[in-house]
Formats: C-alpha cells, structure tokens, sequence
C-alpha cells in the first residue's frame, strides 16, 4: 500500500500541469481523506483535487484485475461502486470512480472536505436492515447532500 503522502506528492505534481485548464480550481489543494487499509479489498480513500474529487482505490498487490483502462468493481458492505484501473510507474495499479468534476462548485478546501468527509462516511457504512446493500452512485450523493435516498 502506498502512502498517503506519496499519492498526495503525485497527484500535486500532476496538478502542475493542470493549473492552466479550465477546470482546476486555484481555490482547492491536493489532499487524500480517510486513506486506510480495509481487509480483502486493499486500502481506499477519497482523494480531492482542483480538478476532481475520485474515490481512490488500490487493490492488494495479488489481486487479478483485468486490463489498464478496464472496469473493476469494488464490493464494501455498503454497496459495489464502478472504479476505472490505472497503471502508473510510481503508484502502480490503482483505480478510482469519479465523484466529482470539474470542481468548481467549491469555494474552498473546507466544503471539499466536508463532501469526501461524508462520502466516506456513507461508502464505510455497513447498510441498514431492511435497506438494500447496493448503493448506486446517484443514490451515494443524494444522501451525501442530505437528500434522502
């Protein structure tokens, strides 16, 4: 598993490249929340940038994931959630679903924090009885909004 300060330190010299477009948000720093270890399914978190916010998964080393580019899917107890698998030389396999982009919707660090904050509550949720355990993404944000589900 890698460290949260390593994908951070990536993902901010990436963001290098990205300040110019349209779609970064000078307002919103790189910063990867709740990065943990989670049994089975490797470790997860949810990673804001200025010009995304993606729940940000890196599967164990052992595990067979099909192809750069293909769809994995990533079962918590909470529901399956669709991820698209990357390969990097310094990160090496990951994958992440997107949450949100661009990120203009936020005017600062703080409510990007507070979305992933709640994101991650909901995704590290164990589901209610008698509520389904799928949770669609539609239905991830609405509660994470405070809409019901």
């Amino acid at each position: 598993m890698h460290s949260r300060e390593a994908i951070e330190a990536y993902y901010r010299a990436v963001g290098t490249r990205m300040a110019g477009l349209p779609v970064y948000n000078p307002a919103l720093a790189v910063e990867l929340l709740g990065w943990r270890a989670v049994e089975g399914v490797g470790a997860l978190g949810v990673l804001i940038t200025p010009w995304c916010m993606n729940l940000f998964w890196q599967p164990p080393a052992e595990a067979e994931l099909p192809a750069k580019g293909a769809r994995a899917v990533l079962s918590l107890p909470s529901g399956d959630y669709e991820c698209t698998l990357h390969e990097d030389e310094s990160l090496g396999r990951y994958a992440s679903a997107s949450l949100c982009s661009p990120m203009q919707d936020f005017p600062d660090q703080a409510g990007a924090r507070a979305m992933a904050e709640e994101v991650l509550r909901l995704v590290f949720a164990e589901p209610e009885p008698p509520q389904p355990a799928q949770l669609t993404r539609r239905a991830l944000f609405r509660r994470a909004l405070g809409g019901a589900s």
